[in-house]
């Protein structure tokens, strides 16, 4: 037996000998995915030779004769740093995970075919103006051109994915496409105010959401609550678009020109949303945040101006009722009669299965979504359809062009000039010149609703008309020069109770602009260096508003709840990482909302659940009615809900969470922690940690520093939504502006530069976008072949 043991353990020594050896093999030639830095390419068709300075972060800067050349060499260092991003882009936007995911992803691709998005992307492209097509055909060139002249493997995802296919010009309006349905969420929310209504009646909407006044529209028939399944399969992230920005005129700033600061906040992902670039013509310079994708730089500076945005949240949405035709199933209702659906076959290839081919409708008031799944499609029931009316998909889009002239916009009225051809998503657009102007515009097609509010589905079959029109460019919200030297939006309500459209029902909670103004409203002279302070400030004004609330008639002591009483009396409201107030005010916000709300509102309290202080706030100040317990009703206070939301938080912090009982020396970053990683490397076993980066980190979902919590999964509390990128710009010297985004310049796995902007990130470090002469990350010059 001893012998067996002797020989089966040499054996297995070999076996893994032999397993390291051949990872070392895969590892060394894997190396050779990694672009090249130093030297010539023959690179196909730039009209003059491109010079690629790169710094030690990988930052590019692009030396070209004329900006077509130069947008070719951004796409050729796009393809070289984010080539897997670009081609999952791609697939998503197309409707084809399926080819690299199987039937897992069917559903999704079922999504983005019923909207068909590539086939507006294809029908967008001619009516683009030549200036824009031209760029586009210079910057796919340059991806191309890295396609025929790369000569080891392709990053390691391509060993799933496939060859990597080329790169066409309408390939890069899919970028828009995507960012418009990631930033648009109405549809979403009309689905769980449905499911709201069908649980606590229309009336209570006005408690939920307390800045929400309920219209008349319903869904006719029953089943009201049963269209939420649709929920499973629409964008999540949608919920969750939020950005701070804000501009100070050069009267309140130390220089006399003015300060423009911006970080758009998405999910956190590996590669980031963004690409550092600078980028050098005769005619000019762009520098700033460009995206895998596009050849434009979407946040930046041109050395005269610079822009930056955050989401409106406007309703630009609404979902229609469609009700079949009795006598004939393939038309459905209209006014005086039906109508024959619009129809179109799609063939989806799914790896590990057979073809799909599946047909798509649509109506007059745009795609039918719940076809997209079973179960939606069956809860919708026999007689009737639900179709997207997003008046972004049903006029020209002509958006990426208002980016073109963004990218050179040095004036006001070249500006506003700009945003006339912006049709969505609505976004909030900043802008500030050296010349000592600020003014921001709020661009989109925004459709003017007929007798309607547009927060809950309506039935179409009666309409002659969803929309009177859209409302006009110079009627959109806009200011120019304001008289007290700042403008701040952190995506709350952006108009006064006066304005005359309507713009949606429901805005983020304005938390984070009031920490801003506050933080303006210094007497002393501002200045970028203020800026950059601010983006990271994890002051509460949420906790600062809440806190006394729930404390109030709460008794401090040595018990677990006394003790949480005790230090959340004796907190400063910042947000720290290694603070326990923060975590118990979260768990305690987790636990009110399920004492307050989840008897009453049952099923439909996960599509309701999130950290609501507003919706808390409103309850414990005005409708104390909701304190009560429908299976105790003579229980109806709000001191006995406090104390049972604390109860329900501490059994969730010491059983679930295993936080041990000494609140005190608890830490907030132990469980609120960013967690960068590649998306599957990331998460190996033992390999994983070689692609991935965790830290503890301050803030929360309503500090200025956003680090919203994760509200349940497997990490709860982990952060799973912030800054994707800071920038601050002076205006009295754009060289002197400063950048950072979440991971690194490079998508690859294997580069140095996959996760090397992590450290500047977390500790407030930054990159100013200034030509390295030294070129410390590689010189490459393009040569026309």
């Amino acid at each position: 037996m001893r012998k067996v043991l002797k020989w089966f353990g040499r054996g297995l020594a070999g076996l893994v000998a032999l397993l390291l050896l051949t990872l070392a093999g895969g590892w060394l030639w894997l190396q050779g995915s990694l672009p090249k830095t130093d030297g010539e390419v023959l690179a196909g068709s730039p009209e003059a030779p491109v010079e690629i300075l790169r710094d030690a972060a990988g930052v590019p800067t692009i030396r070209a004769d004329s900006w077509n050349d130069a947008f070719f060499a951004l796409g050729y260092l796009h393809a070289q740093d984010r080539l897997v991003q670009m081609e999952m882009l791609r697939r998503i936007a197309t409707g084809r995970l399926s080819e690299v995911a199987g039937s897992i992803t069917l559903d999704f691709d079922r999504l983005m075919r019923a909207l068909d998005l590539a086939g507006k992307a294809q029908r967008g492209l001619p009516v683009l103006s030549p200036e824009l097509r031209s760029a586009l055909d210079a910057y796919s060139g340059g991806i191309n051109a890295f396609l025929d002249t790369h000569e080891g493997p392709w990053p390691p995802e391509f060993l799933l994915a496939g060859t990597p296919e080329r790169w066409e010009p309408w390939h890069s309006l899919l970028w828009g496409k995507l960012m418009a349905l990631r930033l648009s969420g109405n549809w979403r929310e009309e689905l769980n105010n449905a499911r709201l209504i069908a649980a606590v009646g229309p009336e209570a909407l006005g408690d939920l959401f307390p800045d929400k006044t309920p219209e008349a529209a319903t869904i006719p028939g029953t089943g009201i609550d049963d269209l939420s399944s649709l929920l499973e399969v629409l964008p999540r992230e949608a919920t969750l678009g939020a950005s701070n920005i804000w501009a100070v005129a050069g009267s309140r700033t130390a220089s006399g020109k003015p300060v423009l600061a911006n970080d758009p906040h998405l999910g956190l992902q590996v590669p980031a949303t963004w690409y550092l670039a600078r980028l050098e013509t005769p005619e000019g310079l762009l520098a700033g945040a460009t995206s895998p994708g596009i050849p434009l730089m979407v946040i930046g500076h041109n050395g005269h101006a610079a822009w930056g945005f955050t989401t409106t949240h406007s309703d630009t949405q609404d979902l229609v009722v469609e009700t079949l035709d009795p006598e004939d199933p393939d038309r459905y209702l209209v006014p005086g009669g039906s109508q024959a659906f619009e129809t179109r076959e799609e063939t989806f290839r799914v790896r590990f299965g057979a073809d799909v081919t599946e047909t798509f409708r649509a109506t007059r008031h745009g795609p039918v979504v719940s076809d997209i799944d079973e179960d939606a499609a069956d809860s919708a029931g026999e007689d009737r359809v639900l179709a997207l009316a997003w008046s972004y998909l049903s006029i020209p889009d002509t958006s990426p062009d208002a980016l073109y002239r963004l990218n050179f916009a040095r004036s006001w009225p070249e500006f506003t000039q700009a945003m006339r051809l912006w049709t969505g998503p609505q976004q909030n657009v900043f802008w500030a010149n050296t010349e000592g102007r600020i003014g921001f515009y709020a661009p989109a097609a925004v459709p003017i609703r007929d007798g309607f509010d547009g927060s809950l589905p309506v039935a179409g079959a009666d309409r002659e008309r969803l929309w009177t029109g859209m409302i006009p460019f110079e009627e959109l919200p806009h200011a120019v020069d304001p008289d007290d030297g700042k403008l701040i939006n952190a995506n709350n309500r952006i108009v006064g109770p006066d304005y005359g459209h309507h713009l949606a029902s429901r805005f983020e909670a304005p938390y984070r602009a009031r920490r801003i103004a506050e933080l303006l409203a210094a007497d002393a002279p501002h200045t970028p260096e203020q800026s950059w302070q601010m983006q990271r400030d994890r002051h509460s004004i949420m906790a600062r508003d809440l806190v006394p609330l729930l404390l109030e008639g709460m008794t401090a002591d040595d018990s677990p709840a006394g003790q949480v009483v005790a230090l959340l009396g004796d907190w400063d409201f910042e947000m720290a990482a290694d603070r326990p107030q923060p975590l118990l005010l979260y768990a305690w916000l987790r636990g009110l909302n399920k004492t307050i709300f989840a008897d009453e509102l049952g099923a439909a309290y996960d599509s309701y659940a999130y950290w609501n202080p507003v919706g808390l706030w409103h309850v414990l100040r005005r409708a104390r009615e909701w304190c009560d317990d429908v299976t105790t009703p003579e229980i109806e206070d709000c001191l006995w809900a406090r104390q049972q939301g604390l109860e329900l938080a501490l059994t969730w912090l010491l059983d679930d969470l295993g936080a041990g009982a000494a609140l005190g020396e608890l830490a907030w970053g132990d469980w609120h922690v960013a967690r960068l990683q590649h998306m599957l490397l990331g998460r190996v076993p033992l390999l994983g940690g070689a692609y991935r980066e965790s830290f503890p980190i301050g803030g929360g979902n309503y500090t200025v520093k956003r680090a919203s919590p994760s509200w349940s999964g497997a990490t709860p509390l982990r952060m799973v939504h912030g800054a994707g990128l800071r920038a601050v710009y002076d205006l009295a010297d754009l060289e002197n502006s400063r950048f950072v985004i979440t991971s690194g310049q490079s998508g690859n796995p294997l580069s140095g530069h996959f996760l090397d902007f992590a450290p500047r990130w977390r500790d407030g470090d930054y990159a100013t976008l200034v030509a390295d002469e030294q070129a410390e990350g590689g010189r490459l010059v393009l040569r026309p072949r």
